[in-house]
């Protein structure tokens, strides 16, 4: 079967009309799934991003780690600068938005921790945000 053919007895079959119709369908649907590739490889982005800046490290250990003593970093602590606060922990990413939002916090590349300006009795609201959080050291 040739193309001519082919086309004939398709043409017989989809009308322009069809075939216009069935095209604008195909582009919403691929539309809808570039939307969502987007989104995801956004959302993997930033929790890439997230896990790179808050300089998280692989877990394993090798035979020649064994004799080393672990240090483990607390969930959440603080450390007092001259001006500001800055915020660390295993569990900073879980609670950026908190953070954020309560505290008017911002991602300090520097020193690898979330940072607010300090104010008065921001222990007290730090105690109250995150009942846990402990006291660090530069």
């Amino acid at each position: 079967m040739g193309d001519d053919e082919e086309y004939q007895e398709l043409s017989s079959v989809y009308g322009f009309t069809e075939v216009v119709e069935e095209l604008k369908c195909i582009n919403k649907k691929l539309d809808a799934i570039d939307k969502k590739l987007n989104f995801e490889r956004d959302s993997l982005v930033e929790v890439l991003r997230d896990i790179v800046t808050t300089g998280l490290r692989n877990t394993n250990t090798s035979k020649n780690d064994d004799n080393k003593q672990e240090t483990t970093e607390p969930d959440l602590y603080y450390i007092i600068g001259e001006e500001f606060i800055f915020i660390k922990g295993k569990k900073t990413y879980q609670n950026k938005d908190k953070i954020k939002t309560n505290l008017n916090g911002m991602w300090n590349k520097e020193k690898s921790a979330w940072s607010f300006k300090k104010f008065d009795n921001f222990e007290e609201k730090l105690k109250e945000e995150f009942p846990d959080i402990t006291e660090g050291q530069l």
